[in-house]
């Protein structure tokens, strides 16, 4: 253990340009009726945080370390925040649409949403731009549709997303408009968005927090991925100073696991044009406060101690994860995090004791652009300035207010959660209402 920590406290230094940016999300599920339990709504919430990293050390006392709670206040008017409302269990449209087809075209909308459109691009634009670097868009030509995406069919395919049952033949879906008929269905649609598979967990009776909790995630890194395209078009100065941090691991998991390598390849091209223009480019990091990294650092505190008000880095390379953190998984020999993660984690104790499982975006276009993925994506020396810049972050914006927190990632989850009571009961009440207020065949 001794061996593989690295003293990085003289890679600290006091930030002085750019901006944070924090994220966060939060579900809720709401039943229409008392009576009828089955019967849901969900709700999703994303919050954004920015902070002006010059604002925020001047708010900072710098004998004292406290932070001025007044200028918290103005810090947190510049946050935003997106609530988006999901059919659930039960539900259904004037035009008798099931359930899960009911979902699967509110997720199609919310990516062609307005409120989610910046530099005139929406989420829907950034979506095709994954799928490109996924390889997943084919090109039928003017006559044959244009560009597009295939849902696989015959013995090697996956079931039609409108119906469940089995594709006989692969199915074309234009990227414009974005759908296609569904081929047994009769006015179905099967949508470009199905290539997330969110609508997968749905059941039609009982609770889909798992679904959206799936789509929530799958979201939260995709409009990570908007924000970082669409800002780099207008104005690469703002990305070439930015630094986001995003509550949890880089990684995507569930049906929409595959899109993390779109991101993975997105992050590194901004990266690398920003570099040509001298600038440091987007330092991209999630941090969990909690996991089995976090756990493992508390067991070996005693060895953590030796160093008193230093800061110390571990990479989590997967021989060691394997052995000491997750041995359950000692047999596996693939990557760690192979179909889901487009980060590296980094063990953190920073000068005042405080313990972070840190996730920085790989410096790579793909886990094939390197000859031993395994063996580079821990070296580091393939970072450049990112891990230094990721451990002066933590160490400014760590808090003694919670546990193991930083004050952005707070803000944002606290613009994020849904409380129980009152936010809750209050999506209850207002769901009951709009819902009496619906036509009969729009109810139940």
């Amino acid at each position: 253990m001794e061996e593989r920590l690295v003293d990085a406290t003289s890679w600290v230094r006091a930030l002085d340009q750019g901006c944070i940016l924090a994220t966060d999300g939060s579900t809720y599920e709401a039943a229409v009726e008392a009576r009828f339990p089955s019967v849901r709504v969900g709700f999703l919430k994303l919050s954004q945080v920015i902070i002006d990293i010059r604002d925020y050390r001047r708010l900072r006392d710098e004998r004292t370390g406290f932070v001025d709670p007044v200028q918290i206040a103005k810090i947190q008017r510049q946050s935003s925040s997106s609530a988006l409302a999901l059919p659930g269990a039960g539900l259904t449209d004037s035009a008798s649409t099931p359930a899960r087809s009911f979902l699967r075209r509110r997720v199609f909308e919310v990516f062609q949403a307005p409120s989610l459109s910046l530099g005139g691009q929406t989420l829907y634009d950034t979506f095709c731009d994954l799928l490109e670097r996924m390889g997943r868009v084919v090109n039928r030509g003017p006559s044959g549709g244009g560009r597009g995406i295939l849902f696989k069919g015959g013995a090697a395919g996956r079931p039609c997303p409108a119906t469940g049952d089995p594709l006989v033949t692969d199915l074309f879906v234009p990227l414009d408009p974005g759908w296609a008929p569904a081929p047994t269905e009769a006015g179905g649609r099967v949508y470009a968005t199905d290539a997330l598979r969110v609508y997968e967990p749905f059941v039609d009776e009982g609770s889909n927090l798992e679904c959206y909790n799936r789509f929530m995630t799958a979201l939260e890194h995709i409009l990570l991925a908007h924000l970082l395209r669409c800002v780099h078009q207008t104005d690469p100065t703002v990305t070439g100073n930015l630094h986001i941090i995003v509550d949890g691991p880089l990684a995507i998991f569930g049906q929409a696991a595959s899109f993390h390598r779109g991101i993975m390849d997105l992050v590194h091209e901004v990266k690398a044009d920003c570099l040509k223009r001298n600038l440091p480019g987007p330092l991209v990091m999630g941090v969990s406060k909690t996991g089995k990294v976090v756990e493992h650092a508390q067991l070996i505190e005693h060895v953590l101690a030796r160093h008193p008000k230093r800061t110390l880095m571990m990479p989590v390379d997967d021989i060691y994860r394997y052995q000491m953190i997750e041995p359950a998984a000692f047999q596996k020999t693939g990557n760690f995090g192979d179909e889901t993660y487009y980060g590296q984690n980094f063990l953190v104790r920073t000068s005042q004791n405080k313990v972070f499982d840190a996730c920085v975006a790989y410096p790579f276009s793909s886990k094939g652009a390197a000859a031993n993925f395994t063996t580079e994506k821990v070296r580091i020396e393939n970072y450049g300035d990112d891990l230094a810049r990721m451990v002066s972050v933590i160490e400014m914006m760590q808090t003694d207010l919670y546990e193991n927190a930083l004050i952005a990632v707070h803000l944002a989850h606290k613009y994020a959660s849904i409380a129980h009571s009152p936010g809750g009961r209050t999506l209850d009440s207002f769901v009951r209402a709009v819902v009496k207020q619906a036509p009969l065949g729009a109810r139940v």
